[in-house]
């Protein structure tokens, strides 16, 4: 999985603003509010003293607005970043450039950071005066206040237009059943429909962010439960399979099992040139093709270089033929030890290493013999079903 978190590395430098009061953001003179200047000044006061809290990694829970509080917290909280570029701290400086109302006592504001010639980020959030005391949120609701909204089971879905419906079902029943078979509590989601990566930024605000320039084939969570969907499908089980799996293994993450096991009991993550998100069952026949036509191909190699030698089929990089293959063994393992094995497996260390040492002990498949195992399960490949316990 190709997994772009949306962090904004936000560089806050102190710079001088109308007036004696200093703030972590330069204000032209150019700016104009169409509201009084005592107003201004608390709103660009109070969000010096958010973005400080940020920068200090102390985030000020006052300054949050309790509409839609976790949304809003974990939003800002994400805004922390690391105050450099590269090796350069405070490389980007701050400037507010937009501050208009938008509603009763609700403003939009832009802020940019730029060196020179060169921008690092753009981005928008709200500001509210919430009984005499200006508060901050993401403007997520603002901008998707007219979209339309459904909820199937566990996922409720917001979308402008249309949605495909079975798809939220298949995506609703993984949840349910990854869950269920590591025994943990079947979470809620809310998932926003995107086109894009960049439309899933621009709907929270970021306008760019020179990190994630021309990137679309991702999606996006805001913790603990707001998703933005791949490329328009409502299948983000993938990533909902590392947000359960994570809670089993701890912070250390063996990414052969499970990017693997997201394939098998998931999808792929990234929608192939069809415009869908592939899973096993459409991925394994390809790979079976694939062999069949280039019969001089090692399995192992395979694993090792993961090539993209599925993009005449349909399903470029990042689809990982690598992960299909440990799919594979998570499949067949499953059926051999059960979610027990899984938990070993995925719990095993870090490292490909790590994960050899696991799958001979569980299973006997080694580098060794690895080729003529693998081929054993392509060979076997069933029609399995994650809903079949």
């Amino acid at each position: 999985m190709k997994k772009v978190k949306f962090v904004l590395i936000i560089f806050l430098v102190a710079t001088s603003l109308t007036g004696n009061a200093q703030t972590r953001f330069s204000v032209p003179e150019t700016l104009w509010t169409a509201f009084p200047d005592t107003l201004r000044n608390e709103i660009i006061k109070s969000l010096d003293s958010l973005l400080s809290g940020i920068d200090k990694r102390l985030l000020d829970t006052s300054l949050i607005d309790k509409d839609n509080y976790d949304l809003n917290y974990n939003f800002f909280y994400y805004l922390k970043g690391i105050e450099k570029k590269d090796t350069v701290p405070y490389y980007f400086r701050g400037q507010l450039i937009n501050l208009y109302s938008i509603a009763p006592s609700q403003y939009l504001l832009t802020l940019i950071y730029s060196n020179k010639d060169e921008i690092g980020r753009i981005f928008s959030f709200m500001a509210k005066d919430d009984k005499g005391k200006i508060v901050f949120a993401c403007p997520l609701k603002y901008n998707t206040k007219h979209w339309k909204t459904t909820t199937t089971g566990t996922i409720t879905i917001y979308y402008p237009d249309t949605i495909n419906v079975k798809r939220v079902e298949e995506f609703d029943s993984k949840n349910i059943a990854m869950a269920s078979k590591f025994n943990l509590p079947v979470r809620e989601f809310d998932l926003y429909m995107c086109r894009n990566y960049q439309e899933a930024l621009q709907l929270q605000g970021c306008l760019y962010e020179y990190r994630s320039n021309g990137y679309l084939n991702s999606g996006d969570i805001i913790d603990p439960k707001t998703l933005f969907s791949v490329m328009n499908d409502e299948d983000f089980s993938h990533d909902v399979l590392h947000i359960y799996a994570y809670h089993i293994r701890g912070a250390i993450r063996n990414r052969a099992a499970e990017e693997g096991l997201a394939y098998f009991w998931g999808n792929a993550y990234h929608a192939s040139n069809k415009g869908t998100i592939p899973d096993q069952h459409e991925l394994v026949p390809v790979l079976k093709q694939y062999l069949a036509s280039y019969n001089d191909v090692n399995l192992l190699d395979l694993f090792d270089k993961s090539p993209d030698v599925l993009a005449e089929y349909g399903y470029p990089k990042p689809v990982s033929v690598k992960y299909i293959i440990t799919g594979l063994i998570c499949e067949a393992l499953e059926k051999e030890k059960g979610v027990a094995g899984i938990i070993e497996l995925i719990k095993c260390g870090r490292t490909d290493d790590d994960f050899f040492e696991s799958i001979n002990k569980l299973m006997n498949i080694n580098r060794s013999n690895f080729d003529a195992k693998v081929r054993e399960l392509l060979s076997s490949f069933s029609t399995y079903n994650i809903n079949t316990f």
